[in-house]
Parts: C-alpha cells; sequence; structure tokens
C-alpha cells in the first residue's frame, strides 16, 4: 500500500522483496518459482494473480487462513520509501523447485518468526549441497527488527551459506556500524567457512561498491529521473543473476572458478543490474523491467556515451 507525499488516496501495489526478485527475474527470461505464504483473500489473491501473469511459479508453503501480509510505503517527495507492516509468516515443508539453479532469499523472510528458523535451516541444508548457487539480500527493517545484534548475526549466519550477498548502504549501516563495504567484503570473503564468492554493496545515486575474493571495485549508478525507489533493490538482484546465468556463472563451481579472475564479465553483470533499478526508479510501484526494455534501455545509453563499451 502507497502513500505519497501530500496525497490522501493509497495505491495498491503487489509486491514483498523476493516476490519482486521473482517477477524481474521472469521478465528478464528466467524460469522462477516463489515459495511463500498469501492468504485466501483479495490481496492474496492480487499477488498470485500478479505473479502467475508474470510466469512465476507459485508454491504455497503456509496456512492460507491467515491475512496476506501487507506492507504500508509513506514515500517522500523524493520518492524514497520508508515502511510500516502487517505480517504472518507460518512457512513449513519448504522445498526447491525441480531443476532449480539458484535458491534467493532475503529481507523479512529470514527474520521473522515462526517462518524465518525454517527458511534459515533451508539456506544451510541448500547450501551444503553443494550444487545450487545461495544469494541473499538481507534487506532489513528497522521497524521490525529493531534488536540490531539480533538482526546482524542473524545475517551473518545466512550470509555464512551464501555465494552471493547483495545489501545496501542502509543495511550496512544498521547491521554493521562503523564497518566499511571493504571491512565487510575482508570478513565474507576471506573465511574458508563461508561460501560467499560475491558481496555486492549498492549505494543509491552512487553506485554499488563490488567484492570478490580478487577483486574490489566500484561502478557508478545510472543517472534517471526518480518516480520512486520502490523495488529497486530487487530489480538490481533479480538483474545481478539473470547476468550470473548469462554468462553462465550460475553454479557454486563456475562462481569459484570464473568470477575472480574476469572482471570484464563483473562489469557487464553489475553495470546491467544498476540499468535495471535505475529503469525500476522510473516508474511507480515495484515494476522491474522486461529483458527487452533493459536491452533497449542500455543500447541507448552506450548511443548517449553513458555506459561501458563493453556492456554487451
Amino acid at each position: 500500500m502507497v502513500a505519497r507525499s501530500g496525497c490522501d488516496d493509497l495505491t495498491v501495489h503487489p509486491g514483498g522483496s523476493p516476490a519482486n526478485v521473482a517477477v524481474a527475474l521472469s521478465r528478464l527470461g528466467q524460469r522462477t518459482g516463489l515459495v511463500t505464504q498469501i492468504g485466501a483473500d483479495p490481496h492474496g489473491a492480487l499477488i498470485r494473480a500478479h505473479l502467475e501473469r508474470n510466469g512465476v511459479q507459485v508454491i504455497l508453503a503456509g496456512p492460507t487462513t491467515v491475512a496476506t501480509s501487507r506492507a504500508l510505503a509513506r514515500l517522500d517527495l523524493q520518492g524514497a520509501a520508508t515502511y510500516q507492516f502487517e505480517l504472518n509468516w507460518d512457512v513449513h515443508d519448504l522445498r526447491l523447485v525441480q531443476d532449480s539453479a539458484a535458491l534467493h532469499v532475503g529481507s523479512l523472510g529470514v527474520m521473522l518468526a515462526p517462518g524465518g528458523q525454517q527458511v534459515l535451516r533451508f539456506v544451510e541444508s541448500v547450501s551444503r549441497r553443494g550444487d545450487v548457487v545461495t544469494s541473499y539480500d538481507p534487506n532489513v527493517r528497522p521497524s521490525v527488527t529493531p534488536d540490531r545484534r539480533q538482526a546482524a548475526a542473524k545475517v551473518e549466519r545466512v550470509a555464512a551459506g551464501a555465494h552471493v550477498v547483495k545489501m545496501s548502504d542502509e543495511d550496512l549501516a544498521f547491521l554493521f556500524p562503523d564497518t566499511t563495504a571493504e571491512q565487510l567484503a575482508t570478513r565474507l570473503l576471506s573465511a574458508d567457512t563461508h561460501a560467499t564468492q560475491l558481496l555486492i554493496v549498492t549505494r543509491g545515486p552512487q553506485g554499488a561498491v563490488v567484492a570478490t575474493r580478487g577483486s574490489y571495485f566500484s561502478i557508478p549508478a545510472v543517472p534517471v529521473a526518480v518516480v520512486d525507489t520502490v523495488g529497486a533493490g530487487d530489480a538490481f538482484m533479480a538483474a545481478l543473476l539473470a547476468g550470473l546465468a548469462d554468462e553462465g556463472l550460475l553454479s557454486p563451481q563456475t562462481l569459484a572458478e570464473r568470477l575472480t579472475t574476469d572482471q570484464r564479465a563483473q562489469h557487464r553483470i553489475v553495470d546491467q543490474a544498476l540499468a535495471a533499478a535505475a529503469l525500476t526508479c522510473t516508474r511507480p510501484g515495484a515494476d522491474p523491467p522486461t529483458a527487452r526494455e533493459l536491452r533497449s534501455f542500455r543500447a541507448k545509453r552506450m548511443r548517449q556515451g553513458q555506459a561501458p563499451a563493453d556492456t554487451g
């Protein structure tokens, strides 16, 4: 439910962080499923129709007799959002969609009891298998999880089992105050007990910092006129995963063997992710681009001399 500054009316958008990632991945041409809990109510029907319309397979893993979770997003004059939540999360019997190459988790799905513990154990069991890439975006909500130490401990535990970790600079500031992106990269990427091969810290209009076990660099943001920022981080995450898939890197083995040595691929993938986030910021709600829209947008940037020559 989105409330814009100076406007009394609420607009309704189906969303939620991993759901947004699933829709964005599907629009980018990736076969995608969402394991989730939604209620048998009008909001649940809206979400399910949205997911299915966008080609996302829906797997219900929680009771449908409770209300569908809702978030109230309040937008300021610059389009930035703050959130209030009404949440129900009791998933169980979690499983991968058949033939999955990757598992993505994030946000409140990891944090909220009782379902969060199920998600955490699921991530760890999939990570131990060693044949599926796991990715994680903490996307923290301090209003829901105000205990910073508790939230940070859980984030570190999930990140230890994730091959790809993406977080915003706001996440970093809340979870690990006085820790730089470079220091976090050292912590996650140098530990033999951690699966992490790629860490990205997004910085809004400043772009993103990218770290692997062999490189550390920053890429500037794509300048656009912002309508709102809802779903931008999720679009980034989806385009990042789609880029890894398109580059043939979406397996734990190839990620470990090739990612650190192919910096041109790293730049292409992250530039695509930044472009997807920028496009999402140009329209209201979590409305990520299709593959065709993203190709057109990036081609236009190249013609205008605004994008790296090596973006593919």
